[in-house]
């Protein structure tokens, strides 16, 4: 319940433009593989995809960043999904961050996070 109400109220942060890394704290950049083409815009959600990372994961370290994509569901609704490596004191782990936003607009619809094991 409560990470139900965290979430629109974090979402809400990041649309008035406060964020919670600075600017000169950017995502760790993996090229892009030979013939992908990235959007523009991925470095905005991906700051996001990291941010929210950060909060699930307090005390922890983002070692990996990478974009896996960007899928069109319809003309107002966009996907774009982050996979990072997340160290913390007992182990590392992959977590999957699928972001929903729409492409008109660029404001953010959902977002969450999962574990892939």
């Amino acid at each position: 319940m409560v990470k139900r109400l965290f979430i629109p109220v974090l979402c809400s942060m990041f649309l008035l433009g406060g964020g919670l890394v600075s600017a000169q704290q950017k995502p760790p950049q993996k090229p892009p593989q030979q013939g992908q083409q990235l959007p523009t815009d991925y470095e905005k959600w991906g700051k996001i995809a990291v941010d929210v990372a950060k909060l699930n994961y307090p005390d922890s370290k983002i070692s990996d960043y990478q974009y896996k994509g960007r899928e069109e569901i319809t003309d107002k609704q966009s996907k774009d999904t982050f996979e990072l490596t997340i160290q913390t004191k007992d182990r590392t782990l992959t977590a999957k961050v699928m972001i929903l936003f729409n492409p008109q607009t660029e404001s953010l619809l959902s977002l969450s996070i999962e574990e892939v094991k």
